[in-house]
């Protein structure tokens, strides 16, 4: 009898075991990336602390650890992780957009997952102006993808994409910004089967992140807001002004990477060196001020317009695309909103009918919508690292305006752009000289044309062959962009 219950009760087991196991393994990956997400915001803050004491008892440092930094990253990254160069969300783009299971285990490899932000750590302790938010999407996503290895293409594109909203959410302490950014830019529509799996991973990762670093808003907690009708004058010339520079930060950008590609295959890492050299530089003229994400000189601006020069939003932007284009990995999150908060400190010099902080906030919300064409994102995310609520319509209506005054000067949005150039036969991408058409980077030789999925594989992935088709067709009208 004993014998017979404890049988049944294995079996019973067994069976619960078979439900439950895809939650444990979903649960595993989520405080994974909660934790790696908090370990690497641990790491850039100490690599930013120990840049900025360095170069205060010896500025002319800069000049030597940023260039032979950036060389010996960038010549790690094209030689063993080609796939980690870069912001991370492009690839994690290329892989929900595309079907192909050996792009998606190149793009989300497990070194990249491990590397990746240890690279990160080691170009912004050499003084590189990067960001951690991109790469933590890759992140993520890598993490999710080999938690749902043995599951469905479908299933897989959803953990996928959980993973890389669940990076956002513990990079920046922003949960509702992490589902709003995986929704507006990496989900090409609303899966109502994703969302209850995307939220499980976001509120773990974001509740891990939190035990590891802290319940701390990330700018800290600015009491501003906007009043009368005649403040709300000030989202009118932030959102035209933020969203201008933006957009035309982003195409500038954009075209910076295919030629950037040209110069890496034609001069190698003397390209890289060059980057280095001028960031240095740039870092030296700003006495400091352009090194790491920005997240100090985003809040010393938030205190007082006057923090830093004029010239600091000039200076940051130079120095994150030099930065970029130099093929190091590193993203653009963090250092777009500092460029944002350093252009609406500028407007607040000279725009005295609202506060000071609301319009630095504004421009913010408009500079980052502008440059990544993610409106709602800019907004919610900004409203979230401030604890501003009561700013919350105000910044909708700049980063709408931003996104809308970007689309102006540059109709494509960046992360779409860097993916359909990923995806692109290297041909059709940036011309190279076919002397050293045999240097192209791994990476590039991933992005040739793949064949489409069997019928059965698409419809299994929830996108229809039209989807992808519009997708392939946005591409093509990128490479015939800048």
């Amino acid at each position: 009898m004993n014998a017979g219950r404890l049988a049944g009760w294995r079996r019973h087991l067994a069976r619960n075991w078979l439900l439950w196991r895809p939650r444990v393994r979903y649960w595993t990956a989520a405080a994974a990336i909660g934790l790696i997400a908090a370990l690497f915001a641990r790491g850039a803050d100490w690599a930013h602390a120990r840049i900025v004491e360095a170069t205060q008892w010896l500025p002319l440092l800069s000049l030597l650890t940023v260039p032979i930094g950036l060389v010996a990253i960038v010549g790690f990254t094209r030689r063993f992780v080609p796939s980690a160069a870069g912001s991370g969300i492009p690839q994690v783009l290329a892989v929900l957009r595309h079907h192909d299971a050996e792009l998606r285990r190149r793009m989300l490899a497990l070194p990249v997952a491990l590397l990746k932000p240890l690279l990160t750590v080691i170009a912004i302790l050499c003084g590189a102006s990067v960001g951690r938010e991109g790469p933590t999407v890759q992140i993520g996503a890598a993490i999710a993808n080999l938690a749902g290895a043995r599951y469905s293409p479908r299933v897989q594109r959803s953990l996928i994409l959980a993973g890389g909203a669940a990076g956002i959410a513990a990079a920046f302490n922003t949960p509702i910004a992490g589902i709003v950014f995986a929704f507006e830019e990496l989900a090409s529509s609303l899966e109502e089967k994703a969302s209850g799996t995307l939220l499980m991973l976001v509120i773990i990762a974001a509740m891990v992140a939190i035990a590891v670093l802290g319940d701390r808003v990330y700018l800290g907690i600015v009491d501003t807001h906007v009043t009368h009708l005649s403040q709300w004058r000030a989202v009118l010339i932030c959102g035209l002004a933020g969203g201008l520079c933006g957009g035309l930060f982003s195409r500038f950008l954009f075209a910076g990477t295919r030629a950037a590609r040209h110069y890496l295959q034609r001069i190698g890492l003397r390209w890289a060196l060059l980057c280095g050299l001028l960031v240095g530089l740039i870092g030296l003229v700003a006495g400091g001020a352009t090194y790491g994400s920005g997240y100090g000189e985003t809040r010393a601006l938030l205190g007082a317009p006057d923090a830093l020069s004029a010239w600091f939003p000039l200076l940051k932007a130079a120095a994150t695309w030099l930065s970029y284009v130099s093929g190091i990995p590193g993203g653009i999150f963090s250092p777009s909103l500092a460029i944002g908060a350093g252009l609406g400190a500028d407007i607040a010099r000279c725009v005295d009918f609202a506060p000071a902080a609301a319009i630095v906030l504004l421009t913010m919300a408009a500079y980052f919508a502008g440059a990544t064409q993610a409106p709602l994102t800019a907004a919610v995310i900004v409203a979230e690292m401030t604890l501003g609520q009561k700013m919350i319509l105000p910044l909708m209506g700049a980063a709408l305006l931003g996104a809308g005054t970007a689309r102006l000067v540059w109709r494509n949005s960046l992360y779409q752009a860097l993916m359909g150039d990923l995806l692109a036969p290297p041909g059709e991408r940036a011309p190279a000289p076919a002397a050293h058409a045999q240097e192209a980077d791994t990476a590039s030789a991933a992005a040739t044309a793949v064949p489409a999925p069997p019928a059965g594989e698409a419809a299994s992935s929830g996108d229809t062959p039209s989807a992808f088709s519009g997708d392939t067709g946005r591409a093509s009208r990128i490479d015939g962009g800048p």
